[in-house]
């Protein structure tokens, strides 16, 4: 497919902020982890705390992934074109390496729903 140069880099600055909501989507599960934690040891206090946060981390958390969905859709439709250079020899684990990044991905998110459960429940009960 033939892509202007000015879509090549919206779809570059797409991938980038694609990967952006990742980190954001495992930084705010990792947030809510420690805070989780610190939540049951501390006590009352510390949960009616993290009740307060638990809406704002679930926004950011919502919002991370629907940004991962939605530009998911156009890194796929042009990946062969603008990330994945055949000729480069570099490039033939790349399948390899997005398959382990995948699994890694769709663990850490499953991880991360039965965290924000758990918290959800955590604070209902404060």
């Amino acid at each position: 497919m033939d892509i202007s140069p000015m879509a090549k880099v919206l779809i570059v600055m797409n991938n980038y902020f694609h990967d952006v909501a990742t980190a954001m989507l495992l930084a705010s599960a990792l947030v809510m982890f420690v805070l989780f934690r610190a939540a049951k040891r501390e006590g009352e206090g510390a949960r009616q705390w993290l009740a307060k946060l638990y809406p704002h981390l679930t926004k950011i958390a919502w919002f991370s992934l629907g940004w991962i969905v939605i530009g998911g859709i156009p890194r796929t439709i042009f990946f062969s074109d603008v990330e994945w250079n055949m000729a480069d020899p570099s490039n033939r684990y790349l399948f390899t390496a997005l398959m382990v990044k995948h699994v890694f991905m769709w663990v850490a998110v499953g991880l991360g729903v039965a965290l924000w459960v758990k918290v959800r429940r955590l604070s209902r009960e404060s």
